[in-house]
Order: C-alpha cells, then sequence, then structure tokens
C-alpha cells in the first residue's frame, strides 16, 4: 500500500528501516503485536510531509506530462502520417468502422427524432397530456388515456386550466369513394384542437372547422387521395358513421406524435356513440385529455388539481387505486416504457432494445477488428515508442497518441458510415408504418450526436491498444522483445472470431431464407388461380350492365365479381352465432356468380350455384372447413347448417370450401362466409388470354367508358395485388441482405486482422522454413488452417440456431403458412461463407508465403 501510494518515489531507506524495526518487535513481542505496530507506523507515513516531499521530487522532470496544444497538434500530425503510410491498413480500418457504425446510426436517428416530437408547437411548455395510473394493490398500468370526464372537469373547477382538448382515437370511418369502400384512422377532437397545437391549416379557420357535428378536416395526403386537385372544402364523404362535411384541409403532420389521416368534431363522438363525455368516469381506453395552462402556472397547481381529480374518480374505482399525471406534450418521447394505450406513433421497449441491439452487433466486430489491425500494424512502430519513453514521454502520452489515431479514424469513418445509412435508413423507414410522421431529415443536434458517437467509439476501439503500448518499457520495444509473444490469437481473440462469424452465418442463413419464403408466396396459388386474372374496381358505374360487357370480349375466358380481392387483407367481419348464445368472428365476401369455379376453388361438400337463388326465409352461403370447426365448438350435441348473422339475417350453409389462404399468407385461415350479391361486389374479376395484352386492356377500357364515360377504369393484375401485400417480406428480405454483407464484410476484415496479427509474428518461422525445403502450399495449410477450424466451428454452433429461429420463430411470425428453412439455404450459405473466407485468408498470407526469405529474416 505504501509503495503504491509513493509512486515512483524512492522509498529503499524507508522500507529498510521499517523492516529492521519490525525484526527488533518480533523479539520482544508477539507477531499480532509486531504486525500491528508495523500497521500503525505506515499509515502515520501516508499522511506525513517527507512522503510528500520525496513524491514532489520524484515527479520533477524537464520534460512536460500534459496535454498542451503544440502536442496536440504533434498527435495528429503523426497520426495522418502513419495513415499515409499504411494506406491499405487505413482504409480497412475506415472501411470496416464505417459499416459496423451504419445501422448504430439509423438507431441514433430514429432515437434523437423521437426525442424531438411535438418541438414545434407554439404552446408546447404549456400543454400536457393525462396519463393514468390504476393499481389493485398487487399491480398497475400506466395509461397515457384518461377518462371522458377528466378534461371538462379541469377547465371547469380549475381557472389556471386555460383551455382543453378531448380526444377519441375511436374515429376509423370507411369512406365509400365512387363504390370503392377505403378505411382510414382519425381523431374525435375538440374544437380547440388547431388553437392549443400549431398545425397549419391550408384552408379553413382554426377556431371553427371542428365546430359542428359531422364536421370532417383532411390532411393534405388524404384530400389528394380522395379528391385529387379538386378543392374539397363542402363536398362530403359518405362513411359508415354517417355523412360528413368537409371543412377544413391541413398540411401532413409532421414530426408529432399525433398520426392520422382526417379529424372530426368531438360533437360527433356523442352522437354516434352511447357516450356522456361529461359525465363519464368508468371508460378511460383510447380517450385523451390535453390541458392548456395558463402562463406562470406553477406544475405544483397542476399536480395538485390532478390529485384532487384522482380522488373523484376513485369513487367509480372502489377496487383501485387511482393516480392522474401531467406529462409536457414536447417530452412525452412516445417510447411506450411501461406505458400503455399511446396515442399516435409510438415505439415498445422491446422494438427500442432489438434496434440498438443490431445496431451493436455490427459494432463490437467493427471495434475489435480495429483492434487486430491496428496492433498488428503497431508492432512497427515498437522501436518509435521506445524511443519516445526513452526522451521523456509518460505513460499518458503514448495513450494519448493511439487514442487521437483511432478518433481520427472514427471520424473519417463516420463520413462514409453516413454515405451507407442513408439508403438503408430509407428502406428500414418503409416497414415502420408511422414513418411518415417522422422528420429524419439531417440537423444540428443530430450532427452533434453523430461527432460525439464517432469520438466514443474512436475511445472505445484505441482503448487496447493504447493500453498495450503504454504498458511496453523500452528495453522490450528498443530491443524488439515484443514480437517474441504468443504466435497465434489468444482464446478470447479466438471466442470472438468465432462469434463474428457465427453472426455473419446467421444473417447469411436469414437471406436465403426469407429469399425462398418471397419466392413461395409469389409462385403459390394460395388455393385459388390468380394468373391471367384481371382486377378492376367499380367506380360509380352499373355493375351488372358492365359486367355482361366485360364479359363479351373474345379474350375475356371467365367474369365474376367479389367485394375483396383474395390473397389481400379482408376489413370485412361478421359475427355469427348457431345456438343464440355463442358468436364466432367470420370474415364477410360478398361474390358475383361463378366465383368459386372461375378462381379455382375446391368445393369438398355440396355446391356454390344455390347461392344464386336464396329463399326468403334464408340466405344460402358457402363457407370454408374453419367456419365449421369454429362452429361445432358450440354444437357438439347436433350437426347443424344452419345459422344466424348479428343484423338479424338467417344464413343457411349449402357448400363447404377446401381451406386456402383468401387473405395473405401472414395470417391465419379464419372462418369465411362467402354470400351472393353482385350489388356489394367492389372489383370485376376477368380472366383473360390475349398475345397482346396491352390492346386487350385498352379495348375493355372502351367497353367500360361505353357504359359510363362517367366512371374511371383502371385495370391491374391479381397477381402484382398480391406481390404488393408481401411488401413486409421484401422490405425484410433487402434489410436482411443489407445486414448479412455488412456482417459478412465486418467478418472478413477481422479475419484479415487476424492473420496479418499471425503472419506477422511468424515471418521469421516462415522465413526458415522456406529454406528447409517447406513448399508454398504446406505453408498456406500452416497458417490457415486454425482459421478454417475457426470457421468450422462458428458454423456449428449457427446451424443450429438458425433452425430454431428461423423455422420455429421468425419465419412462423412472418409467414404464418411458409416453406420454413431448407437444407439447400444451409448448405448454400455456409459454402458462401466458407468461400469468402478462404479467398480472405489466401490474400494476405501468400503474399508471406510467396516472400524472399533472405529479405524476411532481417524482419525486425
Amino acid at each position: 500500500m505504501l509503495a503504491w501510494l509513493a509512486g515512483g518515489a524512492d522509498l529503499e531507506d524507508i522500507h529498510g528501516d521499517l523492516d529492521e524495526a519490525y525484526a527488533y518487535d518480533r523479539t520482544k513481542s508477539p507477531k499480532w503485536k509486531a504486525d500491528l505496530h508495523y500497521w500503525r507506523q505506515v499509515l502515520s507515513l501516508l499522511f506525513s510531509y517527507a512522503l510528500r516531499r520525496r513524491k514532489r521530487a520524484a515527479s520533477f522532470s524537464p520534460y512536460t506530462s500534459s496535454h498542451s496544444m503544440a502536442m496536440f497538434r504533434n498527435y495528429f500530425k503523426i497520426a495522418f502520417r502513419n495513415f499515409a503510410k499504411h494506406k491499405l491498413f487505413t482504409t480497412l480500418n475506415i472501411f470496416g468502422l464505417a459499416l459496423g457504425m451504419s445501422i448504430c446510426l439509423i438507431a441514433l436517428t430514429v432515437i434523437v427524432t423521437l426525442s424531438l416530437l411535438d418541438e414545434f408547437h407554439e404552446n408546447k411548455h404549456r400543454v400536457y397530456q393525462v396519463n393514468t395510473y390504476l393499481g389493485d394493490g398487487v399491480d398497475g398500468a400506466n395509461y397515457s388515456s384518461t377518462f371522458y370526464a377528466t378534461g371538462d372537469h379541469l377547465r371547469d373547477n380549475y381557472p389556471f386550466v386555460e383551455e382543453i382538448v378531448n380526444i377519441s382515437s375511436d374515429f376509423r370511418p370507411v369512406v365509400n369513394h365512387h363504390g370503392h369502400e377505403i378505411p382510414f384512422s382519425g381523431y374525435f377532437a375538440d374544437r380547440a384542437f388547431f388553437e392549443v397545437f400549431s398545425f397549419n391549416l391550408i384552408s379553413g379557420h382554426p377556431s371553427a372547422v371542428l365546430k359542428d357535428p359531422f364536421s370532417v378536416v383532411l390532411t393534405e395526403k388524404t384530400a389528394r387521395k380522395l379528391f385529387r386537385e379538386d378543392n374539397p372544402i363542402g363536398k362530403t364523404l359518405e362513411t359508415d358513421l354517417g355523412v360528413f362535411h368537409v371543412t377544413g384541409v391541413m398540411e401532413n403532420p409532421c414530426q408529432t406524435h399525433f398520426f392520422f389521416d382526417m379529424l372530426t368534431s368531438y360533437e360527433t363522438l356523442t352522437q354516434t356513440a352511447a357516450v356522456d363525455p361529461k359525465n363519464d368516469w368508468k371508460n378511460y381506453r383510447n380517450h385523451y385529455a390535453y390541458l392548456m395552462v395558463e402562463e406562470g402556472t406553477q406544475k405544483e397547481d397542476l399536480d395538485r388539481a390532478l390529485s384532487q381529480t384522482a380522488q373523484l374518480a376513485s369513487a367509480f374505482h372502489t377496487d383501485k387505486t387511482v393516480t392522474l399525471q401531467a406529462k409536457e406534450v414536447s417530452r412525452l418521447l412516445p417510447i411506450s416504457w411501461n406505458t400503455r394505450n399511446p396515442l399516435g406513433a409510438s415505439w415498445d421497449q422491446g422494438s427500442i432494445a432489438f434496434f440498438i441491439g443490431i445496431g451493436l452487433l455490427m459494432l463490437m466486430p467493427a471495434v475489435f477488428n480495429h483492434t487486430n489491425l491496428s496492433i498488428a500494424r503497431s508492432l512497427k512502430r515498437a522501436k518509435e515508442i521506445g524511443i519516445r519513453k526513452v526522451v521523456g514521454a509518460q505513460k499518458r502520452q503514448i495513450k494519448g497518441q493511439f487514442l487521437v489515431e483511432t478518433v481520427v479514424m472514427a471520424l473519417l469513418a463516420l463520413g462514409l458510415s453516413f454515405v451507407i445509412m442513408v439508403p438503408m435508413k430509407n428502406e428500414f423507414l418503409d416497414m415502420v408504418y408511422f414513418s411518415e410522421v417522422l422528420d429524419t431529415d439531417l440537423n444540428a443536434f443530430q450532427v452533434v450526436v453523430f461527432l460525439a458517437f464517432a469520438v466514443f467509439v474512436g475511445l472505445v476501439a484505441g482503448f487496447f491498444p493504447a493500453q498495450y503500448f503504454a504498458r511496453l518499457t523500452p528495453t522490450q520495444t528498443l530491443k524488439g522483445d515484443v514480437l517474441n509473444g504468443r504466435n497465434g490469437a489468444s482464446g478470447f481473440k479466438k471466442g470472438l472470431f468465432v462469434f463474428q462469424f457465427f453472426v455473419s452465418l446467421v444473417f447469411i442463413i436469414g437471406v436465403g431464407a426469407i429469399s425462398k419464403q418471397y419466392a413461395f408466396v409469389l409462385n403459390s396459388n394460395h388455393g385459388f388461380e390468380s394468373e391471367n386474372v384481371l382486377t378492376i374496381p367499380f367506380y360509380g358505374i352499373d355493375k351488372r350492365v358492365a359486367m355482361n360487357e366485360l364479359a363479351g370480349h373474345p379474350d375475356v375466358i371467365t367474369a365474376t365479381a367479389s367485394s375483396h380481392l383474395p390473397g389481400i387483407l379482408v376489413a370485412d367481419r361478421v359475427d355469427v352465432t348457431s345456438n343464440g348464445q355463442d358468436s364466432v368472428s367470420s370474415i364477410q365476401v360478398f361474390v358475383a356468380a361463378d366465383f368459386v369455379e372461375n378462381m379455382g376453388m375446391e368445393l369438398i361438400w355440396g355446391a356454390s350455384a344455390p347461392i344464386e337463388h336464396p329463399n326468403q326465409s334464408e340466405e344460402a352461403v358457402l363457407v370454408n372447413e374453419q367456419f365449421i370447426k369454429s362452429l361445432k365448438v358450440f354444437n357438439e350435441q347436433q350437426d347443424t347448417l344452419r345459422f344466424t348473422l348479428t343484423d338479424g339475417t338467417k344464413c343457411r350453409i349449402v357448400g363447404i370450401l377446401k381451406d386456402f389462404n383468401y387473405e395473405p399468407l401472414s395470417e391465419w385461415i379464419e372462418p369465411l362466409i362467402m354470400r351472393y350479391s353482385l350489388e356489394e361486389s367492389l372489383f370485376a374479376l376477368l380472366t383473360v388470354k390475349s398475345a397482346n395484352i396491352g390492346a386487350t386492356i385498352a379495348e375493355l377500357a372502351m367497353i367500360w367508358e361505353d357504359v359510363d364515360q362517367a366512371a374511371g377504369f383502371e385495370a391491374t393484375f391479381l397477381e402484382s395485388e398480391i406481390e404488393e401485400a408481401y411488401f413486409i417480406v421484401e422490405a425484410q428480405l433487402k434489410f436482411f441482405s443489407a445486414l448479412s454483407f455488412l456482417a459478412i464484410t465486418v467478418s472478413c476484415l477481422g479475419l484479415l486482422g487476424m492473420v496479418s496479427y499471425t503472419t506477422e509474428n511468424r515471418t521469421k518461422e516462415i522465413a526458415v522454413r522456406k529454406i528447409m525445403g517447406a513448399t508454398n502450399f504446406s505453408l498456406y495449410y500452416l497458417l490457415t488452417k486454425d482459421f478454417v477450424q475457426l470457421i468450422g466451428l462458428a458454423a456449428l454452433l449457427a446451424i443450429p440456431f438458425s433452425y430454431v429461429f428461423y423455422d420455429k420463430i421468425f419465419l412462423r411470425l412472418l409467414l404464418r403458412y411458409g416453406s420454413g428453412l431448407g437444407p439447400i439455404e444451409v448448405i448454400l450459405s455456409i459454402t458462401f461463407l466458407f468461400l469468402v473466407g478462404a479467398i480472405s485468408i489466401y490474400w494476405q498470407t501468400s503474399k508471406v508465403a510467396k516472400a524472399n526469405p533472405a529479405t524476411k529474416l532481417r524482419y525486425e
């Protein structure tokens, strides 16, 4: 302890005196007493002036130990000289760090963007969202939503509450647009919405657009989708909730946690739902209250008001503890950390953790590679380090040199990583459904975060080389003893090396597995025919006349119609009951004549013809096998083919379809009811056979216009529509391909660093072996066998992991009915990995194996 505290001070005489005194004490006292006396003397020395004087004398040196500006300029000068001297290794280092940093930059971009949401609101520091905590003493949960009556009660009873905006997210209208049903998402919002929040209205007055019931404000994107270039103000929207009048158009919401297509007045909620907002203290889901308080209001006053309001709400929840909290709107940070029922855009903990984990998974091997490559090249700088120490360089200055070099390299890699990150970011955001409200363009705050991240990466990557070389003594470095250490890699390095190639192979197998699924969904018939099937939406046209005219074209083999395209998600659902008590939720599809036969669907019982001619008392329908299985649960004692819909319609099953994927393969096969109704059909489906499909479509368009010139004609192939339904599979394929490219590239750079490190240490050995008659092939085998074994070990670990992860988990979530992971993808992935690894090893070892041994014997 005394030697450690003294540092470089000379304590030889003090140590001698202490030892003599201890030996004398042992002759007069027992050991424990002598030890105690020795400790007492040492402790007294620790705080003595004599020790401080000796330490001060030992620290005196004619050389500076501080990092002055001149010293930093010297660090940068030497760093760039070394970069220029070792261009290849500098390029590999920068490229490797750039690849590893690129995924982290995407994660940082998203996190920074989320942290800046709702900063543009003029009254952001005065607007709060009321959150609710409900607990029963054992368990509890925080909700972003609150009771319907909370907002009005606060406004009516607390003068400092200047304005209140009640919002309900239950506004999901289905707009009937020229005979085509289009679902939208939106909010019921108070009239003060545009006065409290700083959203820009393109047309309409902020205080009036949400004043009347059934008034609606459209976003610019929604207005263009429904009305194109026409002015939508004053026009109406026919929806399943009633007729709405367009009173305003606003700019598309951006950089906000709100995510909607349209807004309607809060008064509409009271007329379309059985809700009394001012007195409802029970319901709280999907209802949100935003308060704007007066200037100068203390947060303590608001918290006191919320506490009193929570006591009032507790009277309606006697079995629960109720607490209300206020969160400033600009600090909501919509990442659902233990908060349920968030409004609008939000990220849960798992998504954030997974995304950050992927970034670190790419960054860690890149940092490790940089360490290996730096040490392999820096071994040649051992004499430089020795001379620096001889002339007075301190350990901190040696460390500073290596850290500055690595930080500069990380900053150079930052520019390249940004170039790599931009296209990957766009592909990633395409998979996030609310990405359109995120502004991920580069800003000043992002630049600061990116620079700080690069500096951090540089410090982490340079820490080990700096520590390693700072510990070397001048005698070691000047005599070259530093090169005589263990050949090859340590156990830790080997373990991390195996981990790198394990990750690479897992991603490569993922690319093969997802590619197989993508090919499968495009080539699968899903249980119906989709080849050469043309789909035409019915836009305000006489459907019966149009079908008759289209069917008469010589290139049209069959013609039918449906309310939903097969292979696409179906939003129309209905509850059915066969015993008057239990109900089953089912997909509901309306079809025209010969739909089952024309689409190549298989009937395992009954016939489809009777559904066209139902009797007056009941409707004839077709169902799938899953529907029969679901009803059988409630009818174990009887076998019935009759059931009732929620609207009272009585139905009789006249045919059972073999289970097929009417919805995409990513969805489970659910109970399905197929009803006959050309009037409810929304699409014409024509099977065409033509040598000139373009001319045929043009002729069909002319027939369509002859029926009704005002009706729009749009024709697409069903296969194209189905392919678009699997955009998430395509996006996953691109994302995994990018990760695989990054992972295998980083791994190969790591392999190159390991081989370089080994060959640097075994240069003289290889030269001696060549003089003794070793062939190039034997040298290749000698240098590569260990690395091939490590790659093989990585493959043995990756194969079972990939099988469990992809075949049993990931692919089952991506596609409910996929083809799974096959042996071909695994074999091809392993072959590719070994091929790339072998090329990387050969590139480095060939230079050493072919070198002149006479030259290498002089190697130091």
